[in-house]
C-alpha cells in the first residue's frame, strides 16, 4: 500500500458539528477500504482563490493516508457524489511524515542507492576553432557626422 495525501474544501455554510461529522465519513470511508489514516490536519474556513459554486469561502482539511487504488476510486466517487464537498485532490505523499514507525515508512517503491556510480568518461568532442573577430571597415555611410558637417537652418527654412 501506498501513502496518498488529499485535500478536500467543503462548502462553508455548516456549523463545526457538521464539518466534523464530514470529515469523520471520510476517515470512515478509508478505515472501511482496509485503508489507515495517518494525518489529519484541519484548517478551518479559508478565502478561496475564486468562487467555486457560488462560494467564496470553504472548510479546508488535508489528511495523510495508507490505502490501494480501489480505496482510491471509492474516495473520488465519495467526493463527488456528495454535496456539501466542493472540491478535492488526491495525490501521491511523498514527504516524511513525523511519529511514523518504521514498518509504516516503508513502500514498495525500489530504494535509492546511496552511492551512485561516477559518470562514464565522455567521448571526446570535437572543438571549434577560435575565430578572431572582423572589424567593421568604415565607410561614408557608416561614418559618424560631426556638427560642423550639419548644415544649419534658418529660421525661414522650418
Amino acid at each position: 500500500m501506498r501513502i496518498y495525501e488529499t485535500t478536500f474544501i467543503l462548502s462553508p455554510q455548516a456549523d463545526d458539528a457538521a464539518f466534523d461529522r464530514q470529515v469523520k465519513s471520510v476517515t470512515e470511508l478509508i478505515n472501511r477500504y482496509n485503508g489507515k489514516v495517518l494525518d489529519e490536519d484541519r484548517w478551518g474556513i479559508r478565502r478561496l482563490a475564486y468562487p467555486i459554486k457560488k462560494f467564496t469561502q470553504g472548510f479546508y482539511t488535508r489528511m495523510v493516508f495508507r490505502g490501494d487504488n480501489t480505496l482510491l476510486t471509492e474516495l473520488e466517487r465519495f467526493f463527488r457524489i456528495e454535496e456539501p464537498y466542493i472540491r478535492h485532490l488526491t495525490v501521491l505523499y511523498e514527504g516524511k511524515l513525523e511519529g511514523l514507525t518504521e514498518e509504516e515508512g516503508k513502500s514498495k517503491e525500489k530504494p535509492v542507492p546511496q552511492e551512485t556510480p561516477a559518470p562514464e568518461p565522455a567521448a571526446e568532442v570535437a572543438t571549434v576553432p577560435k575565430v578572431a573577430p572582423v572589424e567593421a571597415e568604415t565607410t561614408e555611410s557608416t561614418k559618424p557626422i560631426e556638427a560642423a558637417e550639419i548644415p544649419e537652418k534658418t529660421d525661414e527654412e522650418l
